[in-house]
């Protein structure tokens, strides 16, 4: 009897080109340039109202700064990343309101104030911050989203079920 063998159809390789070896500081320079990359589009922006050195709050896709100004050209400049931040409230009354933000690494007894704001101003920032905690907590990537996208669907994710 004669030795049959079975012949398989031999498969294709797939040719990829290989990558050039990355050192580990272009390779840090590279992971350095992605975090930059997107970090500092501002996603919301908002200046203090009737005061002779108005307070500025920004925040972006990285953190939350605050400016506290007490003279002209001096100002105490704070910022916090958003995975930092645990609670932000608004205080509102007819006209004005103001923001309280609490951080996970300040000091819990004095959280950072931020009014005069305009009402409807101050509702809107609290709203993205807690929309943008949120999305945090839930492990959403918004670093794809482009920013207008991303600021209302923050704005809608933050929104609280009770009128004020």
């Amino acid at each position: 009897m004669a030795d049959q063998t079975t012949i398989t159809p031999r498969t294709p390789r797939i040719w990829q080109k290989k990558k050039p070896h990355i050192t580990p500081t272009e390779e840090s320079r590279q992971d350095m340039k992605d975090a930059i990359k997107g970090s500092n589009q501002v996603l919301l922006s908002a200046t203090t109202t009737f005061t002779l050195f108005p307070d500025t709050l920004t925040l972006d896709r990285a953190k939350i700064t605050v400016a506290k100004r007490t003279f002209y050209r001096i100002a105490e400049v704070t910022s916090m990343r958003i995975e930092d931040v645990l609670n932000v409230t608004a205080k509102v009354g007819p006209l004005f309101g103001s923001i309280k933000v609490v951080s996970r690494v300040m000091n819990n007894e004095e959280p950072n104030v931020i009014g005069l704001f305009r009402r409807d101003e101050a509702i809107r920032i609290k709203r993205i911050i807690q929309g943008y905690i949120i999305a945090q907590q839930r492990k959403i990537d918004c670093s794809s989203l482009p920013t207008n996208e991303l600021i209302a669907m923050l704005d809608k994710l933050g929104e609280d079920d009770h009128p004020i």
